[in-house]
């Protein structure tokens, strides 16, 4: 009969739960600049290219505006506020709750770093290319399309989707009763 497995202590746990969030931040944000990369260096100035049967697209734009340019027609000192400040305000907020808050499951963990990773893939974009962001996949079926999209973008609504199926609190914490 085997002995019941050791129970990890709290701080490793914290440090571990840390460690994974770094490492999914990074590697999101990484993804996605080194696929804007990559896609400015054989899209920029060429045309779409169709790909898996037609379903994807990929083409080289700019986008200054938010998701779909929404926010583009705000003049330059609102984008860079709305774009740049506010989003690492939010991008701050979001690590601090993952790195101290107790009690956050894996995954609420997940999904906080992959927006977490999509937001800062966007976000080296706008401060390092005048406010700009790169963007290069279009998906469409027939007259259905998505607006021209980049991984850090599939990587905020892949983030969303996890944090919507994860659990509401993490298991092996009890159930908080009123009053207690």
């Amino acid at each position: 009969m085997s002995s019941p497995p050791a129970r990890v202590p709290r701080t490793d746990r914290r440090a571990l739960k840390a460690t994974v969030a770094v490492l999914i931040i990074l590697a999101s944000a990484g993804l996605d600049q080194g696929t804007k990369s990559l896609a400015r260096a054989r899209l920029e100035g060429n045309p779409p290219v169709a790909a898996v049967g037609g379903l994807v697209s990929l083409l080289w734009v700019e986008n200054v505006g938010a998701f779909l340019s929404l926010g583009a027609q705000l003049p330059r000192p609102a984008r860079m506020v709305a774009f740049i400040a506010f989003p690492l305000i939010v991008l701050g907020l979001m690590i601090g709750t993952l790195v101290r808050r107790r009690g956050v499951g894996w995954g609420t963990l997940t999904g906080l770093s992959l927006i977490a990773g999509g937001g800062a893939g966007n976000l080296i974009d706008r401060i390092f290319r005048d406010g700009r962001v790169g963007d290069f996949i279009l998906l469409g079926l027939g007259r259905l399309h998505t607006g021209v999209l980049n991984v850090a973008d599939l990587t905020v609504l892949a983030g969303c989707v996890v944090l919507l199926l994860a659990p509401s609190r993490p298991r092996g914490t009890a159930k908080e009763t009123p009053g207690a």
